[in-house]
Order: structure tokens, then sequence, then C-alpha cells
């Protein structure tokens, strides 16, 4: 992994469920990644139970921190496991260890983390993208064994690159560990929960709810999570103006993760792109309806099973489904009556676990 950091958010919570999900199917599994702050390091162990943790220095920090120990440890131990599952792409640890295990003989596997599609080219320093990706990252992915999906959606928008995903490619979702639920007490009428970023649309969702509160005064908007320092004052900037309506509540997790979820009514995340959205799967575990851009790719999930909404990722289209899901009595009954029951027939650990071994061996025989 090239961060185990909670701040990572969705990445790191899909590489505790995968772990919960190996093990629940009968495997061993070592986690390696640069070193994080210690309590995240403790967070990390007390969540991964009996699984080996090899954490390494690391040089530099976010998209561009390298690790050459990791990559050296790779070289020394790869061959003594039987498929090396890298997770990212772009980023320098995921690109070196991918090339180190393939070079040793072993297996790899690579999950992209949504990084194949056309969104990740156009935006930020999509130059600089280009240029890596043909260099170093097409080759690996390449000689991988395996290319390992989170949604059918996702390997459709990595089609454009030409690599080869009819014989080796899995779609195999993030598993979701199912915690206790405290008592529902709404206190908020709309949650936002996740990762603070430009691609999350947070700024859409403001301009959404400056109409809702025009027609609704009262309501009140939760946003959680945490960012870069500057985009997340550009934020409170903007939501200045709504006064009370917008509550920022910073990075939450556990307990107190929880208690917000039951906090809730409605659950919002209308990004530009998402190649899975844990945070969805959380929302609808704790029974709420949700309110999602078509670029979520859980939105055939939610559209399949008619958990909420899935709208355009515009100021108008949200601001409508926002409401009409406040003022929709039956979905929100249902979605508490049967949302946890439907995640975790499709999501639990051992749903997935059967999954990420028939993937595994499969990549072994051939």
């Amino acid at each position: 992994m090239p961060s185990v950091a909670r701040s990572f958010g969705g990445p790191t919570q899909s590489l505790i469920g995968y772990v919960a999900a190996a093990r629940a199917a009968g495997m061993t599994v070592t986690v390696a990644a640069p070193a994080c702050a210690e309590a995240d390091q403790r967070w990390l162990k007390d969540q991964l139970g009996e699984a080996d943790l090899r954490l390494f220095p690391g040089i530099s920090r976010g998209t561009f921190v390298a690790s050459p120990a990791l990559v050296d440890w790779v070289k020394r131990h790869a061959p003594a496991y039987d498929v090396v599952h890298v997770h990212g792409l772009l980023n320098l640890v995921s690109s070196l260890a991918a090339r180190t295990a393939s070079a040793q003989g072993t297996p790899v596997v690579v999950r992209p983390f949504g990084t194949l599609s056309r969104y990740t080219f156009a935006h930020r320093r999509g130059w600089l993208k280009r240029g890596y990706f043909q260099a170093i990252d097409r080759p690996n992915l390449r000689r991988a064994r395996g290319l390992h999906f989170t949604t059918d959606a996702e390997r459709d928008e990595a089609g454009w690159h030409g690599l080869d995903l009819e014989t080796r490619s899995f779609v195999v979702p993030p598993p979701l560990h199912l915690y206790a639920m405290p008592c529902r007490e709404p206190t908020t009428d709309v949650l936002f929960l996740s990762r603070l970023h430009p691609k999350k649309n947070v700024e859409g969702l403001l301009n959404a709810w400056a109409r809702v509160v025009r027609d609704r005064p009262g309501l009140r908007l939760t946003i959680a999570g945490d960012g870069e320092p500057a985009y997340v004052a550009r934020l409170r900037a903007q939501a200045a103006g709504l006064g009370a309506s917008v509550v920022f509540a910073g990075f939450v997790h556990g307990e107190e993760k929880a208690r917000l979820l039951a906090s809730a009514r409605v659950f919002a995340l209308p990004s530009f792109h998402e190649n899975f959205g844990v945070a969805v799967l959380e929302a609808l575990a704790a029974g709420l309806p949700v309110v999602i851009s078509r670029d979520v790719q859980l939105a055939a999930f939610v559209e399949r099973h008619a958990l909420g909404r899935v709208v355009a990722a515009d100021a108008g289209p949200l601001a409508e489904a926002l409401l009409a899901s406040l003022d929709d009595t039956a979905l929100i009954a249902r979605c508490r009556q049967d949302g946890r029951r439907l995640v975790a027939d499709t999501f639990s650990p051992d749903a997935v676990g059967q999954q990420l071994r028939a993937m595994y061996e499969h990549v072994l025989a051939s």
C-alpha cells in the first residue's frame, strides 16, 4: 500500500476489509507500507488483528512518497509469497513494488484505485500522470497476472488503455465490517462523510444546500472529513454565508463515526469520480438513504435495490434529490429495514473472501 494512514480514507478502510476477508477464507496476509503516525499504527494493528504488518521509512510525503527500504524488502521476500497484491498506481511505492515483485517471478495482482479512468488523466497534473504511466505503470500492468477492480464500472472505465482485460481482470468489491450501530437519534438532516478533496464535489453540495435552505430554513448539513488545510479553508469560507445550517465535524472514525451516521436522515456523496465509495456502503449499512452522483460507482447497487437517488453532480438536481429524499418516508423506512441486510449479503468479509481466493487461485493457475 502507498499509505495506511487513517487520513488516506477509503483505500485504508478497504485494505482492512480485504485483510479480514482473506483471513476468513483461510489465507495468511502480510501488509507492507510506508510508516505512518504512531497513533495510526496502533489503530491499524488493532484493526488488522493477527495479520503481519511491516512498516518502512518513507522519503517525502503524499503522492511523492518513496520507500527504498520497502522495495528492498519486497525484493528479498516476494518469492516466499504465493501472490503479491499491489494497491494503487501513479505512486513510487506501488509502482516500484510491483516491478520488483514481478522481477522476482512472484505473481502480481494490481488494484488501480480507480486511477485508470479518463477522469484521472484529465485532472491535476494530467501531463505528468500520462508520462509516468507510459514509462512505469503501463509496463507493470502488462506484466501483472491480474488486474483487480472493485466494480464493473471501474473495469469498463479502464478499457481505453488497451490492457487485455478479458483474461486478466477480476471484480472483487471491498468488504465492509458491520459494526454495532448506536440507537438512532437524528440531529442532522444530511450528512457528507468522506475525505475533503475537489473530486468529492463538496462545493457543488454547498451550492445545492444553499437552494435547499432557501426553501426549507432550519435544515442542517454536517460535513465530516478532513483534507488539505487550504482547501478546507475555502470550503468553510463558501459555507460561511449559510450560517448555522452547515456544520464541519472534522475527521471522525470508530464510535464517533457510528454516532454521526446514526444522527443523520440522509447521506450525500456527489463526487465527480468515485471508483467505489466505502462511505456510501457505511451509510447504507447504517440504514440511511443516499443521494449520490452518477459517477459514484456504487450507483448501480443503489439503483438496483432502490436505496436512494442517483443524479447528476449539479446543484439543481442535487438540491431536488435531497429535498425529495428527506420527504420520502417510504424510502427512509425501506433503507432502515433492508439496507444493512443488503450490504451484508454482498459485501461481508465471508462473501468477499471467497471471491478473493478464487481470484488468487486463477492467477496461480495461469
